[in-house]
């Protein structure tokens, strides 16, 4: 009897999803039961389907449509407004007409956020193949492709070709270039890296107003190589993930400090914080 009392007063939201989940355990027992020739037909359409049925997210710049594959992508895409709000106000700060460079940009939160509604222009850098499809879905998916460049690099201290800690099977996930205790893939993706002055000086990219800069690991390198542009008036801003009291952060600092930059906030989580330079 208390049981017919409880599913009287659940959420209606709550007992149509655990009826989605008993009719999608069932396709999938179904699937198996097919011949191989059959169980690839429908598996594959049906798979095509739920990545053409974007998650819409409403944003105060409009709305935003978000391929999803993968529990993380699906978090992230839900949270962009609330997990770094500190980063939202970051961006929406963004002068009329900027470059933002947004290194480690994963699935494109931030990218098509800073993109939408403005004339930011984007250089998105993501190393990981499986974010970086689906930071390129995310961007056609908004008709954003031609304010958002999508690179497939990793950026460092210098040309390399570098071997990235990766699951394939982990969409959305953050990534490094480094062995870390949270990181623990077995499993090795070769990725293409470069110095960020390298792409300035050599390759034409634009000169970035803001930077972005999410890289687990890797951000002492990233800012050794972009030394020089980082010496370029037009460079306003940087923001990054840094541990403030570790050697590694210490330097880091100093080398935005050498570089004329000081910093003008922070956002603290965990045992890390988010920190914003300004130049001057």
């Amino acid at each position: 009897m208390s049981e017919f009392v409880e599913e009287l007063h659940q959420d209606p939201e709550d007992v149509e999803e655990e009826l989605a989940k008993k009719e999608f355990g069932l396709l999938m027992y179904r699937l198996q039961k097919l011949s191989p020739r059959a169980r690839a037909r429908l598996q594959s359409d049906f798979a095509q389907r739920m990545v053409e049925t974007t998650l819409p997210i409403e944003t105060p710049k409009g709305k935003l449509s978000f391929v999803l594959l993968g529990k993380t992508s699906a978090g992230r895409a839900m949270s962009l407004l609330t997990k770094q709000p500190a980063t939202i106000e970051w961006i929406d700060g963004f002068q009329p007409g900027s470059v933002f460079w947004d290194v480690g940009a994963s699935i494109g939160v931030f990218s098509l956020y800073a993109a939408l509604g403005t004339d930011t222009k984007v250089i998105a850098f993501e190393p990981a193949a499986v974010n970086y499809y689906l930071l390129s879905a995310n961007c056609e998916a908004n008709s954003l492709l031609d304010q958002i460049d999508c690179l497939l690099v990793g950026l460092g201290s210098e040309p390399a070709i570098a071997r990235l800690e990766v699951s394939q099977f982990r969409p959305g996930k953050s990534f490094s270039f480094r062995g870390h205790k949270d990181l623990p893939y077995e499993t090795k993706q070769a990725a293409v890296v470069l110095s960020a002055d390298q792409l300035v000086e050599q390759y034409g990219l634009p000169c970035p107003n803001y930077v972005k800069i999410d890289a687990p690991g890797s951000a002492e390198a990233i800012i050794a190589g972009v030394s020089r542009t980082l010496r370029r008036p037009e460079v306003r801003q940087i923001h990054l993930e840094v541990r403030e009291k570790s050697k590694g952060g210490q330097r880091i600092i100093e080398m935005l400090k050498q570089s004329g930059f000081t910093a003008m906030g922070k956002d603290v989580h965990g045992g890390s914080a988010d920190l914003i330079f300004k130049r001057g």
